[in-house]
């Protein structure tokens, strides 16, 4: 099994173990919202709701990352199109 395999499962067990021990009811209200649930379910949906916003501003910043890796790619094209037509080599390289 993966590490990560490994930490998913300590993970699950602990949230377990989390929510078999805090079966209190606790109200919770988010602007116009209330909602009535267990304190466990309310700490790990908050926690569920943090990893989605998380995943969701790592996707952005990759599709950044690509969009930039492209355009590096093509000036490096068009640079080494450049250096084949005027036949020069580049400074320290044989």
């Amino acid at each position: 099994m993966s590490a990560f395999g490994v930490f998913a499962l300590a993970l699950l067990v602990l949230a377990t173990a989390f929510a078999l021990y805090n079966p209190a009811e606790v109200t919770v209200r988010f602007l116009v919202w209330e909602l009535k649930t267990t304190l466990a379910l309310a700490v790990i949906g908050g926690a569920v709701v943090g990893g989605f916003l998380v995943l969701a501003s790592s996707v952005i910043g990759q599709q950044h990352l690509r969009a930039r890796l492209r355009d590096l790619q093509a000036r490096v094209r068009d640079l080494e199109a450049r250096l084949a037509q005027t036949g020069e080599r580049p400074e320290g390289r044989s």
